[in-house]
């Protein structure tokens, strides 16, 4: 079966929608009679190729942004896998697969390559041993890998989720080093390929690492919807899905199991734009003693009910009120974390709640906001805001 993304199946829908049109146009003379059957054949054709040069569209700005990477994501096919109530959870015997690498690329972009395929032990034993050429390489560029990470407490499963190594990783001067985590959370609906593709992420850090204005380290990038083509909103949904505890707890399990990162929460923090900076700023609110700092870029503060999320909250306006962050700091403790929150002044709509976010931040929570003078809800207004980003992270991250 053809995938969603890719020329294969672009070029396929483009020639159907090409043909439609022709055939509209060779049929049209043939049918020109006011009979009642061909004014309707008429309207049929009107109607079929417009359906497909829609799709057409829809097809190509899908293979540009990445709404959905497969059939399943568009469609919801895949297997939703219910995590444990809060009842039934009990500590996570240690794990010998938390992660599992599908994939590999030297770089800071994923190009579908199997260089260490699914041994991930190469970190301490040495890149591949005996083969010197790639270890020079990974110590030079840094390594992509594809992963599906595995929740113990909760029994999600995330595919095609992904994992940079900066070169620091490969490199003798660090082999003692536990590394920091940054995760890193794409919008709704997206493809975590996006952080490399039109985001930059990997490219930007490897160069401000390269001038020193940032430390090295692992950056996991990772969609927060877990059931596609549902908005899960990094929420643990009552009788459902525990996205919030998957992420919270979940995901640095298998980070550190895996990789020689750092279990320290002054090492881990969050960064996402649009849906992920939601999260991201939702990790560190309500995992404080898993992560240390937060950016969220365009973000928003409570996730409302619609016809992507479905019921979050079971009906319960508590439990809303638990998950809407503004709400959590006029009325609890606010949590010893860092904060920073980007808008634009012109151009983008999340503005007024920022600003009325970061007027409610009290300590020990420390508030601080980037605003630009214009922007937009676009990657290029988060690739301008990313470097100083990364810098304030990096300013609040140890081993």
């Amino acid at each position: 079966m053809i995938g969603l993304t890719g020329w294969p199946f672009l070029c396929l829908i483009i020639a159907v929608a090409a043909g439609s049109i022709g055939g509209t146009v060779w049929l049209w003379p043939r049918l020109a009679r006011q009979r009642a059957s061909q004014i309707a054949a008429r309207l049929g054709l009107i109607l079929l190729s417009q359906t497909i040069l829609l799709a057409a569209f829809a097809a190509y700005a899908n293979d540009t942004f990445g709404f959905f990477s497969s059939w399943s994501a568009l469609l919801g096919t895949g297997h939703e896998q219910l995590a444990a109530t809060s009842s039934s959870v009990i500590a996570p015997a240690a794990s010998a697969t938390p992660l599992t690498v599908t994939g590999s690329s030297f770089g800071t972009m994923f190009r579908g390559g199997a260089v260490f395929g699914s041994d991930v032990s190469f970190r301490l034993a040495g890149v591949a041993p005996g083969r010197p050429a790639l270890e020079a390489r990974a110590a030079a560029a840094g390594v992509v890998l594809r992963v599906t990470i595995h929740g113990e407490y909760t029994g999600i499963v995330a595919a095609d989720d992904y994992v940079f190594l900066p070169p620091q990783y490969f490199q003798p001067a660090f082999r003692a080093m536990r590394f920091p985590v940054i995760l890193t959370f794409t919008g709704y609906p997206n493809d975590p390929l996006n952080l490399m593709r039109l985001l930059n992420l990997p490219a930007i850090a490897a160069r401000l690492g390269a001038a020193g204005r940032i430390g090295p380290a692992i950056y996991v990038m990772v969609n927060p919807s877990v059931a596609l083509p549902r908005d899960t909103e990094c929420t643990n949904i009552p009788a459902g899905l525990q996205v919030a505890t998957f992420f919270g707890t979940d995901v640095p399990l298998a980070i550190e199991r895996t990789f020689a990162a750092t279990a320290s929460r002054s090492g881990w923090a969050a960064i996402g734009y649009s849906t992920g900076a939601y999260c991201a700023v939702k990790m560190a609110m309500l995992y404080p003693g898993q992560f240390t700092a937060a950016v969220g870029l365009s973000g928003y503060y409570v996730a409302d009910k619609d016809r992507t999320t479905g019921d979050l909250y079971g009906g319960s306006l508590g439990y809303r009120h638990e998950n809407d962050l503004e709400w959590r700091l006029t009325h609890l403790p606010a949590p010893p974390v860092s904060v920073l929150v980007a808008s634009s002044a012109s151009g983008e709509k999340s503005l007024p709640n920022t600003l009325a976010f970061i007027r409610l931040v009290k300590p020990p929570l420390s508030g601080y906001a980037l605003i630009l003078p214009r922007g937009g809800h676009n990657y290029y207004t988060w690739r301008r805001e990313l470097p100083q980003s990364l810098e304030w992270l990096s300013r609040r991250l140890h081993e």
